[in-house]
């Protein structure tokens, strides 16, 4: 059985195309369950009136609170695998497939893999994410479609991911690894999973065929210090999140020079150098460093 798994707030739109697309997949699926992180804009009405709600192949489930995307994917995955889940298929709600063809070319990848005991089958295989030619998130180097597909060797890219952007992973791979860290709310789950996969021997891999596409963040680069990096910066309660999570994460593998580099230098440099809160997002930024550095997560700043 494949089973995707959809975490919405506030964006009915966008979510109706992430539905209208699963739904002409060449791959059907056989349970889309969509994952309400306890929405105000009318996603419950909406998607009854759509008869995307209680109708086959349809699993609605609306979170009490706002539990962040983090915990709307620990919700989902959870749901699915306890559903008897053999492929779980993650999505954000403001991305979708880019044709009908997603799905069967991360099927054939996954199922291929699977078939050969690759990494005991614990896989991990993901979408291309792209917005028009340009890859929506970086590779390595590589920033377009082109650039992707000529890196390619047999119609995927090994290591590599971007999620959860049309994530495709194994039952195998939950039963060793377990669910997202719902505790992070925001920022850094997807990095999270995705380097627990890496520590447990699991495969990750980008398929080129399968195209997923999901809006460019507004970021730009800079050479400091030789190195090309990103400068972003966004509202300040997620700034803290991205700072804490990271932190807690970078230390736990004993990074502790990408968190003075990484998390503090280069995101400093962005904040002075972009138009923002400047003062409240610095706070935000140490405050999210002392609190991942501490252990401390949950759902400790509201949105």
């Amino acid at each position: 059985m494949v089973a995707a798994v959809i975490v919405t707030y506030n964006r009915k739109e966008l979510l109706a195309k992430n539905i209208q697309m699963l739904l002409v997949q060449t791959k059907p699926i056989d349970k889309i369950f969509i994952i309400d992180n306890c929405s105000t804009d009318g996603t419950a009405d909406f998607l009854q009136r759509n008869g995307w709600k209680e109708k086959e192949p349809f699993i609605y489930i609306k979170t009490e609170s706002n539990i962040g995307g983090a915990g709307g994917f620990y919700v989902g995955t959870k749901a699915a695998f306890e559903a008897g889940a053999d492929w779980i298929l993650l999505m954000d709600d403001d991305g979708y497939m880019a044709d009908k063809y997603t799905v069967e070319h991360l099927f054939a990848v996954a199922d291929r893999l699977y078939s050969a005991n690759c990494a005991d089958k614990k896989i991990f295989v993901n979408a291309l994410v792209k917005q028009g030619e340009m890859l929506s998130f970086k590779m390595g180097m590589k920033y377009t479609v082109q650039q992707a597909i000529e890196a390619a060797r047999n119609g995927i890219i090994e290591g590599e991911a971007n999620p959860f952007n049309g994530t495709m992973i194994s039952k195998e791979l939950v039963k060793a690894i377990g669910y997202p860290n719902r505790d992070f709310f925001i920022k850094g789950d997807e990095v999270d999973y995705k380097q627990r996969t890496a520590d447990n021997g699991g495969y990750i891999a980008t398929v080129v065929e399968a195209l997923y596409n999901h809006p460019r963040p507004d970021t730009y680069e800079k050479i400091v210090l030789g190195k090309k990096v990103p400068f972003f910066v966004e509202a300040p309660w997620k700034e803290y999140y991205a700072a804490r999570n990271f932190t807690y994460m970078y230390k736990s593998k004993g990074w502790y020079k990408a968190i003075a580099f990484e998390l503090i230098f280069i995101k400093l440099l962005a904040i002075f150098s972009m138009k923002c809160k400047k003062v409240s997002t610095i706070k935000m930024l140490f405050r999210g460093v002392s609190d991942g550095w501490k252990g401390k997560l949950g759902a400790t700043v509201k949105p």
